[in-house]
């Protein structure tokens, strides 16, 4: 059996390879597929809307109940950050996957 299991090896690396590039075309087309709110949460970041609300929060005026994460100094920053970040790594991964085709 020892002289065949090379083939089992193989196998498992084309099982788990192909899982995992399933899970990240599924994960990317979620990506892909929220790019316009992802754009309308960017632009909220910027907006005269986010800056009233910081206002309205500091004045005690959004109950306390209400989740206020995009309000923080360093939620929406930090996201936009990772998708730098991640898009990077992504381009930097493909072009290893073309390079070793």
């Amino acid at each position: 059996m020892k002289k065949y299991e090379h083939i089992s090896k193989m196998e498992s690396i084309l099982n788990d390879h192909s899982r995992m590039l399933e899970q990240l075309n599924d994960l990317l087309g979620r990506l892909e597929g929220q790019q316009q709110e992802r754009q309308e949460l960017i632009a909220y970041y910027y907006s005269d809307q986010r800056r009233q609300d910081l206002e309205d929060d500091n004045q005690g005026l959004i109950p306390e109940t209400l989740n206020r994460g995009v309000l923080s100094e360093d939620g929406i920053y930090d996201l936009m950050s990772e998708d730098y970040e991640t898009g990077i790594r992504m381009m930097e991964l493909a072009l290893k996957f073309i390079k070793n085709h």
